[in-house]
């Protein structure tokens, strides 16, 4: 497979990605094959190290660098898998600093989702109060009272919405990372 087809097989694999991404993994897939061409190689042999259009655009898609894949598949024609430090780094990673963070983070959600049912509860229970009568004393601050309620529980609800939107998000691209660094190590020696 030469250049060409090579890369119009990828800019289709890659199809969804924003435009940008794929525009900068196409630039770096030509100066690949301009940079094997100079020192001697065919397009083809080149196309070949590559691999497949389609398993390489799942890599860029999972957020892999050319770099990191060149470097896993020379690994993987040596028979040798990554350094060990890319996973002790995970793994202490993990163990003191991302693991806790995310807990923490996971337990202010819930938190907000408590506060929220609290709030509820109260505008609740001071409804009930005031339809019954037994709260007639003091309507007017009570009613106040029900409107800031409610006013925190919009609060609450967008502040969840968002929080378990990012919490989603963020932990996906954490895992990501987490999968890089374990299957390519830290980068470049």
């Amino acid at each position: 497979m030469n250049k060409t087809e090579y890369v119009t097989k990828l800019t289709n694999e890659l199809g969804h990605m924003p435009y940008g991404d794929v525009k900068d993994i196409i630039q770096s897939i030509e100066e690949h094959f301009d940079e094997g061409i100079s020192l001697g190689r065919s397009e083809d042999e080149i196309a070949a190290s590559l691999g497949d259009p389609k398993e390489l655009a799942a890599e860029f898609k999972d957020g892999v660098k050319l770099n990191q894949i060149m470097k896993k598949r020379k690994m993987s024609d040596n028979f040798k898998g990554p350094d060990g430090r890319g996973r002790i780094f995970v793994i202490i990673f993990n163990a003191f600093v991302g693991i806790e963070c995310w807990l923490i983070l996971l337990f202010a959600i819930i938190a907000a989702f408590c506060c929220l049912a609290a709030d509820l509860a109260f505008i609740g229970l001071i409804v009930a109060g005031l339809i019954t009568g037994v709260l007639t004393e003091f309507i007017v601050p009570f009613i106040f009272l029900i409107l800031t309620m409610i006013c925190v529980a919009v609060f609450l609800v967008m502040l969840l919405v968002l929080g378990i939107k990012y919490y989603i998000k963020g932990l996906k691209s954490y895992i990501r990372w987490n999968k890089n660094v374990w299957n390519y190590g830290l980068g470049e020696d």
